[in-house]
């Protein structure tokens, strides 16, 4: 292990000469990103989360208005399974548009290049083999994909805190070094590349989140050589959240990081209507909160709705974003990447 980490520590120090610190971005100027579900086969029948309409999203005349700021793939569409014919079309579409791209990631890196007996982090979310970034990023590269942001899937929640099968428990400093590495296989292609870390409190007791969320934000900062670009908090909403994302806002506004927040709709097993009904009722409390975000990603990662498609279809999850620019804090999302 130790081999392998000084290696892609060596490779972190090198790349840190040639990234470029994310400019701060004022409140007044909050993105818009968009996270749907894709249409890659996962699970046992091939068919979990799955939305057969994702390609459509970048017809040439879309049946939607992508008035958006950041568009968000998954680590699967990312990863060099994901079809190259589709992510070239992706690409093309959003350029033509200046929105921007993020990809998401497993940042808490294993010991083992390959599966190894008695191995922790196997079939945990969140982890990545080493070497595993650096090949997909590589080939994204030679696909001339563009990429403005990485995004985290949670190691802090699944690298230190989780607690189910094949739990690392790794101490804080210990995520944020090899989240570090992982960032650094990364910038071998994308130098310039913002880092985005989504994390989920409820995993754990308020008073431990808020004990141990500044001091993530600092370990992240020593290990990588610069801070954080933004924190997205996903949550819980039928707990009270605000407990954790008021302070959370504050320190991360302190360690000079934007704060943004997870617009998700109802759990697994609900309708399209009552998962759209759910998106409008957590992003009416998110304003009814007061607090600022930096960044409102409204995403999705369970059966419902079960179509991205038409926006005029108030039952998918692009009449969410349709309702959020008509109703929500901002409605001046004009797909011009504020970064």
């Amino acid at each position: 292990m130790a081999s392998l980490l000084n290696r892609h520590w060596l490779v972190l120090c090198a790349a840190s000469v040639l990234a470029v610190a994310a400019a701060p971005i004022s409140a007044s100027a909050q993105q818009l990103w968009f996270a749907p579900n894709d249409d890659l086969p996962r699970g046992p029948n091939g068919d979990l989360y799955l939305n057969h309409d994702f390609p459509h999203l970048f017809d040439p005349s879309p049946t939607w208005d992508p008035k958006i700021d950041v568009f968000k793939i998954s680590p699967k569409m990312g990863s060099v399974v994901g079809p190259a014919e589709g992510l070239n079309r992706i690409n093309a579409f959003l350029r033509g548009r200046r929105i921007a791209l993020a990809v998401s990631i497993g940042a808490a890196l294993m010991d083992n290049r390959n599966p190894t007996p008695g191995e922790c982090g196997f079939g945990v979310e969140g982890m990545s083999r080493p070497g595993r970034n650096a090949a997909d990023f590589r080939r994204l590269k030679q696909l001339g994909i563009e990429i403005r942001y990485v995004a985290m899937d949670e190691p802090l929640t699944f690298g230190h805190y989780y607690s189910k099968k094949n739990a690392c428990h790794y101490s804080i400093d210990d995520v944020a070094r090899r989240a570090a590495a992982a960032i650094a296989e990364i910038r071998q292609y994308y130098p310039e590349v913002r880092v985005v870390d989504e994390e989920a409190p409820p995993i754990t007791t308020t008073a431990q989140w808020n004990t141990d969320f500044p001091k993530w934000l600092e370990a992240y900062r020593r290990a990588a050589g610069e801070p954080l670009d933004a924190i997205v908090f996903d949550l819980d909403w039928s707990q009270p959240w605000q407990a954790v994302v008021a302070p959370g806002s504050r320190a991360a506004r302190d360690a000079g990081v934007r704060v943004g927040i997870f617009i998700t709709g109802a759990r697994p097993g609900a309708s399209d209507a009552e998962a759209v009904a759910a998106y409008k009722r957590n992003l009416q409390a998110v304003e009814a909160s007061g607090l600022k975000f930096d960044l409102v990603d409204v995403a999705n990662w369970t059966p419902h709705p079960s179509r991205n498609l038409p926006e005029s279809d108030p039952d998918t999850l692009t009449s969410v974003l349709a309702w959020y620019r008509s109703h929500g804090e901002k409605g001046d999302h004009d797909g011009q990447p504020r970064i």
